[in-house]
């Protein structure tokens, strides 16, 4: 059975159609609601009501009759409400009906407007961000003829507004704390005042440098706003001149005691892709290891360093000192693990591949799973013998497609390791 709205007809579009079609259009379409903010242009707002046409009325009269009711009745609540909004009737004559006022369109003139015809929710919410970017215009030395939310005059202001309503989701989370914190954190702030530090470092004082790690990007839009636009363009931290938190942490694990007294008696240590760069390793053999697990496995292994962990982060082995050291690479025998070695091989070419093979995948072929995704673009930097493996497993030549590096015993992963390391 349909319901009631479905069975109603194509016109006449009634009074809480209209509200949901704007809410749906203009309020909850943030893209949308963020131009209707920052620029009155988009002002004023005329939606159809659809009037009937020709016999339409005649043929559905009860729907007629509830739309003109529902919309005289809207008429009588803006008046008394004082509610800007508009609707436009139309002196339309009907045949069998006689000449009759309809509605034909509604027409809003502002944010304001929309919020009240909303309702309450809207209306609270958009008094919510008006008081917000009010007492941010108030604090923030730019200066603000009126502290209601309408596009304003200045350049800096006009720059000002756009980023606070750019970032209005930010900005309707933030605690009355927050606000304080930002309003704090803005005129400290200039380029290149991190001197190289990280950001935790930045010499700023009452604000508390998580609190701009958390918002950073709604930091940089304001600074560029007020300070400086090329903020913006540079990021906040390179306009800082902040460096970045680290997030690629390696493993780096000494396998013998000569390796470990090398690094002050430490046998494990994390170190960033971008320290080891630089930092040379104090070992004749650098073991490249793909799995974490795998690598805290090994030990014993003479004048040898292991890094694990990376995954497909390989940058770190562009490094200039890995052209003096003799460097293995040990991954997962699938198509990602093979696709990693090549991209260590295409930063590497002595990079030496250990137990990724035909001849190991033969000897535990019974141990393979299935890859859950299989990479399909061929790597550039394979041998011929590691394309073809690539090739036979992509197509299931050996039945599974993945032969994980920790199902490999011990015995056969020593034997191949110190054959290696010399």
């Amino acid at each position: 059975m349909r319901s009631e709205k479905n069975s109603r007809p194509s016109w006449g579009i009634l009074e809480q159609d209209a509200v949901a079609l704007l809410r749906a259009r203009y309020w909850n379409n943030r893209k949308t609601l963020k131009k209707l903010l920052i620029d009155n242009a988009y002002f004023p707002i005329r939606i159809s009501l659809k009037p009937p046409k020709g016999n339409a009325a005649l043929n559905d009269i009860s729907h007629f009759q509830a739309f003109v009711a529902s919309w005289k009745s809207f008429c009588e609540k803006a008046e008394n409400e004082s509610k800007q909004v508009n609707v436009r009737w139309d002196n339309v004559t009907f045949r069998s009906l006689s000449e009759q006022m309809v509605p034909a369109y509604l027409t809003i003139p502002d944010i304001s407007s929309l919020a009240r015809i909303l309702g309450d929710a809207e209306e609270r919410q958009l008094r919510d961000w008006q008081s917000r970017i009010a007492y941010i215009f108030d604090v923030l030395p730019v200066e603000l003829a009126t502290g209601t939310v309408h596009p304003v005059s200045t350049t800096a202001e006009r720059e000002l507004f756009s980023a606070l309503i750019a970032n209005l989701e930010t900005l309707s989370d933030f605690s009355e704390s927050d606000m304080i914190l930002l309003v704090k954190l803005i005129p400290q702030l200039h380029k290149s005042m991190g001197r190289g530090c990280y950001l935790r470092a930045l010499p700023v004082i009452f604000v508390d440098t998580k609190f701009i790690e958390k918002n950073l990007k709604f930091i940089e839009s304001i600074t560029a706003a007020i300070i400086d636009p090329t903020a913006n363009d540079m990021g906040l931290l390179n306009w800082l001149d902040c460096k970045n938190k680290p997030k690629d942490w390696l493993l780096v694990r000494p396998l013998c005691k000569k390796t470990t007294d090398s690094l002050g008696g430490l046998p494990l240590l994390r170190l960033s892709s971008e320290t080891l760069l630089n930092f040379e390793l104090p070992a004749k053999n650098i073991l490249v290891i793909e799995n974490e697990q795998s690598c805290l496995s090994l030990e014993n292994i003479p004048d040898t360093i292991a890094v694990s962990g990376g995954g497909k982060n390989t940058s770190w082995m562009r490094a200039s000192w890995l052209a003096n050291k003799r460097v293995g690479y040990w991954g997962d025998i699938d198509s990602e693990g093979l696709g990693i070695l090549s991209d260590v091989r295409s930063k590497l070419s002595t990079v030496i591949p250990l137990m990724m093979d035909s001849a190991t995948v033969d000897a535990y072929r019974e141990r393979m799973v299935n890859e859950p995704e299989s990479v399909t673009r061929e790597p550039v930097a394979l041998n011929d013998h590691e394309l073809m493996l690539f090739s036979m497993l992509r197509n299931g030549d050996f039945g599974s497609t993945r032969l994980e590096q920790e199902r490999l015993p011990m015995d056969y992963v020593y034997e191949k390791v110190r054959l290696w390391a010399g």
